[in-house]
């Protein structure tokens, strides 16, 4: 029976099922590409990060919120991920869990740290791990160490600090197996990521137990941190500050400034160049006094 003519015939309708597979696949292709490309720009399509694999989230079945540990889980221990904010933006960031995460079935401190600029959650991962020296010398209780992204040169303000502030650090504690609440974060940043956890410790003075801001790119305005003065004035917030070559003179006219408004904050300087491991290696030499500070300041009353 010969087909109507108003409906196509079986090599028609065989030709256009091939042209809409072709259509959509080609869409897929794109987006795809797109996809890569993005991943690319915030440094996340990295397979290996100093040789150690990255992968995604732990994927048992309990594998690291509250509903507890029966010792069998597994998972990665290192990760990039990522959350979805109150916005509906995507919050990008990384974990490296202790050792033990899967086994112990205990409970840990969280360490944030803060990258710099041109670095992403992802690329400041392995320099954030190498606090983990710090645990094994004793110096430092174990903890997980979660690095957030500010879009390589998003300065820790804006949008940036509503996605760490509002929307990370409760997603971390009703995510992985962490202590909750102020007094067991800790929160480190380094260059621009030293302005970020200066600011964040004064904005929010009670948001966590202790901050160490290393060569902290600081703003060009110091005055624009004494907005926060009142909370600091009430709450004390313990924070540190260590500045290098690069960026002391930047930390130094922060530190005086506050210091002029009745408020000090530990302060050193260290001839050291703008590298975070230097000012590692020279906190280890020194028998990791920065690092036992930090430990000393957890689960104090805020």
């Amino acid at each position: 029976m010969a087909a109507s003519p108003s409906s196509p015939g079986p090599r028609r309708r065989r030709g256009l099922v091939v042209a809409i597979a072709a259509a959509v696949a080609v869409v897929l292709v794109a987006a795809a590409a797109l996809a890569y490309r993005e991943l690319r720009q915030r440094g996340e399509d990295r397979v290996s990060v100093g040789g150690v694999p990255v992968a995604g989230p732990p994927t048992s079945s309990s594998p690291s919120g509250t509903a507890g540990c029966d010792g069998t889980a597994q998972g990665d221990l290192r990760f990039d991920t990522e959350m979805t904010g109150a916005d509906g933006e995507a919050v990008p960031y990384s974990v490296s869990l202790p050792a033990d995460y899967y086994t112990a079935c205990k409970s840990y401190p969280v360490l944030y740290a803060l990258h710099g600029r041109d670095q992403s959650n992802a690329t400041f991962l392995p320099e954030a791990e190498r606090l983990r020296a710090a645990v094994e010398a004793g110096a430092l209780r174990d903890v997980v160490i979660v690095t957030p992204d500010s879009n390589r040169d998003g300065r820790w303000e804006g949008v940036y600090d509503t996605h760490f502030i509002d929307d990370l650090i409760p997603h971390v504690e009703s995510t992985y197996r962490v202590e909750p609440g102020a007094a067991q974060r800790l929160l480190v940043g380094w260059s621009m990521g030293g302005h970020g956890a200066f600011r964040f410790g004064v904005e929010h003075p009670d948001g966590f137990a202790a901050v160490w801001s290393v060569d902290g790119a600081m703003s060009r305005d110091p005055q624009s941190y004494l907005e926060f003065l009142p909370g600091v004035e009430a709450t004390a917030p313990q924070i540190h500050l260590t500045g290098g070559d690069l960026n002391g003179d930047r930390v130094e006219a922060v530190v005086d400034l506050f210091s002029q408004q009745g408020v000090d904050f530990p302060y050193e300087r260290e001839p050291l160049g703008h590298d975070f491991r230097l000012f590692v290696e020279a906190d280890q030499q020194a028998g990791w006094e920065q690092l036992r500070w930090l430990d000393s300041q957890l689960g104090r009353q805020l």
